[in-house]
């Protein structure tokens, strides 16, 4: 029975993917740094302690392991990161490395460039390797909005009409796990997407279908958003805003986001979610507590 580890277990994809494969007929080894953080359990899971920033950390972690999932946060340390679990890997013979890339077309920006190092990293180490691709994630583009929308009920962006395939996190896990599961996928990239690509203003519509109530969507300058995220969240700073926000916003108002493919279908067999129906399926998040439309209004000129 195949040993899978997730690099990332309390990460959005990690934890989504460990979901998908708990039942499924594999051992699965689960990354953390503190385990009692994570409280994913299951007859054939294992929950270890590692650290990305302690490469020494990872050696006993891959030890018997057969593939390896690899995520790792945003930020400036993505290429010394996902390099110290590919020595890892190397080190400890594991076979393949099924790795979260992208499909947005980032083009030679900061983010772009860490990752292709990383790639180069893993082409060049024998070990067999796929490429898992989503487009932008609903959840990161949209459950962050949840505020906006209950009290301005408004969402907001920096991308214009700039038209993007949100795939939601669901999809992206199952056709993950159908890749681990399945054999055949050797130097493949998976890019997946939903099944349209729309803009922002489009999306208020389908907001404003799903929960029954009116939203807008209100495009905003590179700056304000800068602003607007800076003044609401002390951590943020403009380097985290560069590459985690601004990079995306900008390749989708400049069409670098609008892939719309059937990967999702051919590994699966299904159709993916549309942003409508992610919206349904969430909608308590985002309509508890909806403030009337005169109090959001009103709060927008204060916001």
């Amino acid at each position: 029975m195949k040993r899978i580890l997730i690099t990332t277990g309390n990460g959005m994809f990690g934890k989504a993917l460990a979901h998908e494969l708990i039942d499924k007929e594999v051992n699965l080894r689960i990354m953390v740094r503190d385990k009692s953080s994570c409280s994913i359990t299951g007859p054939r899971v294992e929950i270890v302690t590692g650290d990305l920033d302690k490469p020494e950390s990872l050696i006993p972690v891959m030890k018997g392991v057969d593939t390896v999932f690899l995520s790792s946060p945003i930020g400036p340390g993505i290429v010394e990161r996902e390099a110290a679990v590919i020595e890892a890997a190397k080190a400890a013979d594991t076979g393949q490395i099924i790795k979260i890339f992208g499909a947005v077309r980032h083009e030679g920006d900061k983010l772009d460039m860490m990752h292709v190092k990383v790639l180069e990293k893993l082409k060049d180490s024998g070990i067999g390797w796929t490429l898992i691709s989503p487009n932008s994630v609903m959840e990161t583009s949209l459950l962050g909005q949840a505020q906006s929308v209950k009290y301005v009920r408004a969402l907001y962006g920096s991308s214009g009409h700039g038209k993007v395939g949100l795939v939601a996190l669901k999809n992206i896990a199952e056709a993950s796990s159908h890749v681990i599961m399945t054999d055949g996928h050797d130097g493949q990239n998976y890019e997946l997407t939903g099944p349209e690509a729309i803009d922002m203003y489009e999306v208020a519509t389908r907001f404003s279908a799903a929960l029954d109530a009116k939203i807008d969507y209100i495009d905003l300058t590179e700056e304000q958003m800068t602003s607007m995220f800076m003044k609401f969240d002390k951590t943020m700073t403009p380097e985290r805003m560069e590459l985690e926000v601004l990079c995306h916003l900008r390749a989708w108002k400049e069409g670098r986001a609008s892939l719309v493919t059937e990967t999702y279908e051919k590994l699966t067999g299904k159709d993916p979610l549309s942003t409508e129906a992610w919206v349904q399926k969430h909608q308590e998040l985002f309509r508890k507590g909806m403030w009337p439309m005169v109090l959001a209004k009103l709060m927008r000129r204060f916001s």
